[in-house]
């Protein structure tokens, strides 16, 4: 090796150690500017850091507070949003019950209505009363005098009807008397017909008499043809006359006896055998009690009531 390769070995080096020395010189200047560097950011990392963990200690303590104060702000609201929804079913309670006082008030109206009607109602019926009251206290008076009339009017009526039962049980005995004891009619039955035939007890609708009866075990002497007439007396005994009344006569108690009968035919009499008379009437009969009496020309055979109303 040669001086000169030596001589640029050495400069190589020396370059070589020159420039190290420099890279070192500037490394280590950058390395201590870095470090200052980031020995002031650590700082202020630092300072950063300890400022935001009072932040968030301060953030950590508010958002306890406010923790706190939204637990009782919900509760609040809880309360709040019950205390709403009692006060709205309050109204719709008191809403409900304005209607139903209002229906109430409307039938409670309509009732006072009503009574007001009903009590004029009562008031003009009672004036109405009041003066038929007057009316008939009035009416009153001529009604007891009436009865006391009609009451001296009956005690002459019951002495009349007594008069005349007196007099019935007599005429009863002397029709008794007067039949022909043997000869004699039996299960007498007398009707009093309307126009269709049916039967009436209404004085105004008879218009026909019908009378049939027995006669039964006929003696032999009274045996063969013989005059039979229908007579029909009222209450009094008078005979009631048709428009072409049968005159004719019997023997009653031995003596000869005027009789005016509706009807009068001749029968032949056999043993027995049941006879009867339809007879039309001429005239409507008053109210009261009849009697038919059957009469032949010897005598009478018997006689039956009826009763018209």
């Amino acid at each position: 090796m040669n001086k000169r390769t030596i001589t640029i070995i050495a400069i190589l080096l020396a370059l070589l150690f020159v420039g190290s020395l420099i890279w070192g010189v500037t490394t280590k200047n950058k390395l201590e500017a870095n470090y200052t560097e980031k020995s002031s950011e650590a700082e202020q990392l630092t300072l950063l850091r300890d400022n935001l963990m009072k932040s968030v200690d301060s953030l950590d303590q508010a958002f306890q507070e406010v923790s706190g104060e939204n637990a009782q702000l919900q509760g609040e609201l809880t309360t709040a949003q019950e205390t709403a929804q009692a006060a709205l079913y309050d109204m719709r309670r008191a809403q409900k019950a304005r209607k139903n006082d209002n229906d109430v008030a409307y039938e409670m109206r309509k009732q006072i209505e009503d009574l007001m009607n009903v009590r004029s109602m009562l008031e003009t019926s009672i004036t109405e009363l009041t003066e038929e009251n007057k009316d008939l206290r009035q009416r009153n008076v001529v009604l007891r005098q009436d009865l006391s009339t009609a009451k001296t009017e009956a005690y002459e009526s019951n002495k009349k009807v007594d008069n005349l039962s007196r007099l019935n049980e007599s005429i009863e005995a002397d029709l008794e008397r007067m039949t022909l004891g043997n000869f004699k009619a039996t299960a007498i039955q007398v009707d009093l017909l309307r126009k269709n035939g049916s039967n009436t007890a209404n004085a105004n609708r008879a218009r026909r008499i019908a009378v049939s009866f027995d006669l039964t075990d006929v003696p032999s002497e009274f045996l063969g043809v013989r005059p039979i007439f229908l007579v029909l007396t009222d209450e009094s005994s008078t005979p009631v006359i048709s428009e072409n009344p049968v005159r004719a006569k019997s023997i009653v108690n031995g003596a000869e006896k005027d009789i005016i009968a509706l009807e009068g035919r001749d029968v032949n009499l056999e043993r027995n055998q049941r006879i009867s008379f339809t007879h039309e009437l001429s005239d409507k009969l008053d109210e009261g009690f009849y009697r038919a009496e059957i009469y032949t020309d010897i005598g009478m055979l018997g006689s039956a009531k009826v009763q018209l109303r």
